[in-house]
């Protein structure tokens, strides 16, 4: 009792109220209604902040008893990361913290991720799930969802050169693992009790296609693969190519140190809907899919949204959530020689002018890096992300 007594005495003898265990707090905390919890925790799963629902889980038993629990329901696509991307996912294999971007929302989250000093991290999806290896031979593959823990288990191991990969969930396959070799040009797909990854080899054009719809989020989303494998679609590309007088197999190419042309072209989930983006020399288009023909068509607008094109990335985001970027503008960082500078296209009047008159990138080791003599601004950090693809720790 005397122990219990000492905080408000002490308070008393000061001249302040006396404070109230914080246990009392803790309790009144607790006693929120139910719905009102589940209330605030819908908000944070709208906004793919799943490392905050979680947060809020572990507040007490009460708050826990009142929300669902990502465990119990694996499957439940509120619970997987949808909007975020990695920045410093080039960090050495001994740093097990990385930077989280909230795409939707513009929300920095540095997150440590301890499992990772135990796996290679062979690749990060769309969104952000990790693809990791055992460390000890034979090198079984992992699928970590950073937000909730969840660690998903594949027997089979990790072909060495894999370095792209995608997951998903689709009917009675609810984790489909499909790994993007470039060296052999060949893609792996497994599930958990797979003794080994189904392997098939792709011509160089098709390959590059895939891989770009992967890096893009467009394979993981059914409905928008299936539009852009059609063969109307297919034709439709052949005239846009022809129209650029640019080679199939440089359009796509996943090496664009290979072809320094600086021609480039993705393919983006925008909405459900694939969206293909072109940087050619002097030129850039936005073009998205209409519904009745399967035509491509220039789109006048993206709205309050706006689209970086690197070399190996495309990446959207809503630009009212990021200071200094523009809505409605593509920003593309343009290659001379070792260097790379960042410039932007304005969809709406058909402009493009350099953001900055300095160049941000040097190439070092086949990889663009920021100049380290100045601090960096968001713009210049974006297009670091997509400029630059880490490879496998396995490799």
């Amino acid at each position: 009792m005397a122990q219990e007594l000492e905080p408000a005495a002490m308070a008393a003898a000061s001249g302040g109220a006396p404070v109230p265990p914080a246990t009392e707090t803790a309790a009144s905390w607790s006693s929120l209604p139910s719905d009102l919890v589940r209330r605030i925790a819908d908000c944070f799963l709208d906004t793919n902040d799943v490392d905050w629902y979680m947060d809020l889980r572990a507040v007490c038993h009460s708050w826990r008893s009142a929300t669902d629990d990502p465990w119990k329901n694996p499957f439940d696509g509120r619970f997987h990361p949808r909007e975020w991307i990695i920045l410093d996912d080039r960090v050495s294999q001994t740093d097990d913290r990385r930077v989280f971007v909230n795409t939707g929302t513009g929300r920095f989250l540095r997150k440590k991720l301890p499992l990772l000093r135990r796996y290679y991290v062979v690749a990060i999806t769309f969104g952000g799930f990790f693809v990791l290896a055992d460390r000890s031979p034979p090198h079984a593959a992992r699928v970590l969802n950073p937000f909730t823990g969840e660690l998903v288990r594949f027997a089979a191991p990790v072909p060495r050169d894999a370095g792209v990969a995608v997951f998903f969930f689709s009917g009675d396959t609810p984790h489909n693992l499909t790994l993007l070799c470039d060296s052999s040009r060949k893609y792996y797909t497994a599930v958990p009790d797979s003794k080994h990854f189904d392997a098939q080899s792709l011509d160089e054009f098709i390959y590059n296609y895939m891989r770009k719809a992967v890096v893009g989020g467009v394979y993981a989303n059914g409905g928008g693969w299936a539009s852009v494998v059609c063969s109307t679609m297919l034709d439709n590309l052949c005239e846009l190519t022809e129209m650029l007088q640019v080679e199939f197999v440089k359009f796509f190419s996943g090496d664009p140190f290979r072809h320094t042309s600086d021609i480039r072209c993705f393919l983006v989930d925008f909405g459900g809907q694939a969206m293909f983006i072109t940087k050619a020399p002097g030129r850039v288009g936005v073009l998205g899919i209409e519904p009745e023909n399967q035509k491509l068509v220039p789109m006048e607008t993206i709205g309050k949204y706006a689209i970086f094109i690197g070399h190996h990335r495309c990446l959207v985001l809503d630009a009212g959530k990021f200071p200094s970027v523009e809505a409605n503008c593509v920003y593309y960082t343009l290659q001379i020689g070792r260097f790379a500078g960042i410039g932007k296209h304005n969809i709406g009047d058909g402009t493009d002018d350099r953001v900055c008159d300095t160049l941000d990138f040097v190439e070092q080791n086949k990889e663009f890096v920021l100049d380290t003599a100045r601090p960096f601004t968001i713009i210049q950090v974006l297009c670091s992300y997509t400029i630059n693809l880490r490879g496998s720790e396995l490799a």
